[in-house]
């Protein structure tokens, strides 16, 4: 590990990284296989499951999802990070080809036609590259999936709280923030009032019962970052205080690094995400915490980063196809 990774913190530049990361990226959205595939077959003849013929706007990085959040990541680096001609050339293409105007007609009707597909992990990444991109041609998918939205939300009769695709608090983060930064206020209004109706009276959190051994997320974390997001400041400080009282011990338990003793298997290998999301999320949070807290945060973050860096391109595929995204959030947070 090099002594500079740690820095990535504190500059928020990726520096001598951003080469290699961008290399990274195109290397696993041009990877068809290995692939996993959430269709639901509805006859014999409807068994075609390819990822570049099924899925042309996103194939590739093991999973639609992955594909869509790594191209998210790959405009971000086009427009904030210095890389050379080759590999912005790289990038480029990739996504031109894959937004041509066709495949992503390709995509809307077959979410058209199966509204829970990738619902709402995959839909809350869309929504995020759509904004990001700032492209006309996602428009008939944002309020295609601004519909589908909906409909999930008003079906959540209690949110699911693992540290996984499913977490409802971190769906609804991601979907807030995409709708409010794309001006969707109807949506962002649907999304901040089951932020409330959900978590609004969530008391004394079992941070103990953190963490699962497949987790990627911190459910603590994700509802706290949602929280902050629809809360006056005064407002989220009461209720933080009433959620996660001993907030020097929850600091200490959020910044542990957790081993990943096999990082081929995709499953363990989830807790690399877990350190990254913690620490993105954490940085995020700083300002609304005390000024202990944010020292704390400050001080140990860099850490949790260089502890996975060697993963995010070197290491197994199980590693590669996705996180690339959570350092970016990691590393620009609060920016």
């Amino acid at each position: 590990m090099t002594d500079s990774t740690p820095g990535l913190f504190a500059t928020g530049s990726l520096g001598q990284f951003a080469e290699k990361w961008a290399r990274g990226i195109a290397e696993v959205l041009e990877q068809e296989f290995p692939a996993v595939n959430m269709h639901i077959s509805t006859s014999a003849v409807d068994c075609d499951v390819r990822p570049r013929t099924q899925h042309p706007s996103f194939w590739g990085c093991f999973d639609w999802h992955s594909s869509v959040h790594m191209q998210y990541s790959a405009v971000w680096l086009l427009a904030e990070e210095e890389i050379s001609p080759e590999a912005r050339k790289r990038l480029h293409d990739i996504l031109e080809q894959r937004w041509d105007k066709h495949a992503l007609q390709v995509e809307y009707d077959y979410l058209l036609k199966d509204p829970s597909f990738e619902q709402p992990y995959g839909r809350a990444w869309l929504l995020q590259l759509a904004r990001r991109s700032g492209r006309e041609e996602f428009l008939p998918l944002v309020e295609l999936t601004e519909k589908h939205i909906s409909t999930w939300v008003s079906a959540l009769s209690h949110p699911i709280r693992h540290g996984m695709h499913y977490n409802t608090a971190f769906n609804l983060f991601l979907m807030l923030d995409a709708a409010e930064a794309m001006g969707r206020g109807e949506l962002a209004a649907v999304l901040a009032d089951a932020a409330r109706r959900l978590f609004l009276d969530d008391r004394d959190y079992p941070l103990e019962w953190e963490l699962s051994g497949s987790d990627f997320l911190s459910n603590a974390l994700c509802e706290m970052l949602l929280l902050s997001r629809v809360l006056k400041e005064t407002e989220f400080s009461a209720w933080l205080e009433k959620f996660l009282p001993a907030q020097q011990d929850a600091l200490t338990f959020l910044t542990y690094t957790p081993e990943v003793l096999d990082p081929s298997d995709g499953q363990l290998a989830h807790l690399f995400g877990l350190t990254l999301s913690r620490a993105w999320m954490l940085r995020e949070l700083a300002p609304h915490l005390d000024q202990q807290a944010q020292e704390f945060i400050t001080e140990h973050t860099p850490e949790m980063l260089a502890s996975v860096e060697k993963q995010l391109v070197d290491g197994d595929f199980m590693a590669t196809h996705w996180l690339i995204t959570y350092a970016l959030l990691a590393i620009r947070a609060d920016q």
